[in-house]
């Protein structure tokens, strides 16, 4: 009986031995953890922590142990654990995760993530909890600084939607806008189109209509003249030749406004214009004036142009004829040509002839306009005429003048039709 109580003692101490033994390596792992640690029991007082936890916390050791968690918990996180802590005991789960805020003594709060699990102690027959947490403030701060930048980045794309929307609005806007403006602008020109068809009826029944009464008027004036010029005083013979002049001259403005508004209505289609067989043509109608001008009429090599032939006779025409028309005592020298700049012709008629000022090179072209008095013949409707013809034919047509040195008119006419 004294051998087998001997070898029970033996078999104790080496159990108590090893017992201690593993107490004092698990004291060693739970005092080196870089982690908060608290050992509860069933009443939740500290019963255990580690260096961490304390320097965490700014406690003493003695401050700490065997006091309530209350001191280091506020009543909400409190809830929590209680709640966490009774799930776990409840529902024998064997360990839960959540987040808490831990106060340090100085009062400054601290997010851990907790960890919390049961251990039995068969020896005591005692339940504990333990806590085990790390320290989540820089994640906090992360989350927080991300959180920061989302709302950040929420505002400003709020900010630029809303810019976009408003872009969007005044986008659609302006659509909406340019497309009445587009519908407007069609109308216009519809009515315009209408508007200078119904015109050029106009003035030419009006031209044409106006003829025959005129022509009764100036054949009676000119009858009058005729038999009682020197039978009456000399203020009737005045009178009979302003009534003369006054009849010759409308019957003249008349015509020139009946070949004004035939260009838009009388006008045939494009064909290949040879200009140099124009320009003979033209030289041939007008040999009469070239010689008592004493006019000397060149030209360089002409092309040939898809124009309304006709038109474009017209067109010479009337500028080598004002050429004639306003010069001076120097010999008159005229001189044509024509050159091709990108997708048109461009062509000059230049004089030395008695030039105009600048100031009136857009005033030439308007119908009727005249510059000169009565020394110098026509009713200032030819450059008009001129005008009208390149614009039928999309082209442009300006002068470049000097008083005393000559004119030089240019007009444009594409090369092919487009």
């Amino acid at each position: 009986m004294a051998d087998i109580g001997f070898f029970s003692q033996k078999a104790i101490f080496n159990l108590l031995s090893e017992l201690s033994e593993t107490k004092s390596l698990l004291s060693n792992i739970i005092n080196s953890m870089n982690e908060f640690y608290l050992l509860l029991d069933r009443e939740n007082n500290i019963q255990a922590t580690n260096p961490y936890t304390l320097g965490l916390l700014g406690y003493k050791k003695y401050e700490l142990i065997n006091y309530s968690y209350d001191l280091i918990f506020d009543r909400e996180n409190r809830k929590k654990i209680r709640e966490s802590i009774d799930s776990l005991l409840e529902e024998k789960k064997p360990g839960i995760d959540f987040e808490v805020i831990v106060r340090r003594k100085e009062g400054k709060q601290i997010p851990l993530l907790l960890s919390a699990s049961k251990v039995w102690d068969k020896y005591t027959q005692t339940e504990s909890i333990i806590l085990v947490g790390k320290d989540i403030s820089e994640r906090k701060q992360a989350e927080k600084a991300l959180q920061k930048a989302c709302d950040e980045l929420e505002v400003r794309v709020e900010k630029r939607t809303a810019r976009l929307v408003k872009a969007k609005e005044q986008l659609e806007q302006e659509i909406t806008e340019h497309k009445q403006a587009e519908a407007r602008l069609k109308q216009t020109m519809a009515d315009l189109e209408r508007s200078n068809v119904e015109l050029e009826q106009f003035a030419y029944i009006t031209s044409h209509d106006l003829q025959e009464p005129l022509r009764m008027v100036a054949s009676y004036v000119q009858l009058l003249a005729r038999r009682y010029k020197g039978k009456l005083d000399a203020d009737a013979d005045d009178f009979i030749a302003y009534a003369v002049d006054g009849a010759t001259r409308m019957q003249q403005m008349i015509n020139d406004l009946l070949a004004y508004s035939r260009v838009g209505t009388r006008g045939s289609g494009s064909e290949p214009a040879d200009c140099e067989a124009i320009l003979d043509r033209v030289l041939a109608h007008l040999r009469v004036a070239i010689e008592e001008s004493g006019a000397v009429v060149t030209h360089d090599p002409l092309p040939t142009v898809m124009a309304d032939v006709s038109q474009l006779t017209q067109l010479f025409q009337n500028l080598i004829g004002n050429a004639i028309k306003f010069h001076d005592e120097e010999p008159l020298r005229v001189h044509i040509s024509a050159e091709q700049k990108g997708n048109e012709w461009v062509f000059s008629v230049c004089d030395n002839g008695i030039g105009i000022d600048p100031e009136y090179a857009n005033r030439i072209f308007v119908i009727f306009e005249r510059l000169h008095g009565k020394e110098y013949p026509g009713t200032g409707i030819g450059l008009a005429i001129c005008k009208r013809i390149i614009e039928r034919h999309r082209g442009r047509i300006w002068m470049e003048s000097e008083p005393g040195k000559g004119s030089t008119f240019y007009f444009t006419i594409p090369r092919s039709e487009t």
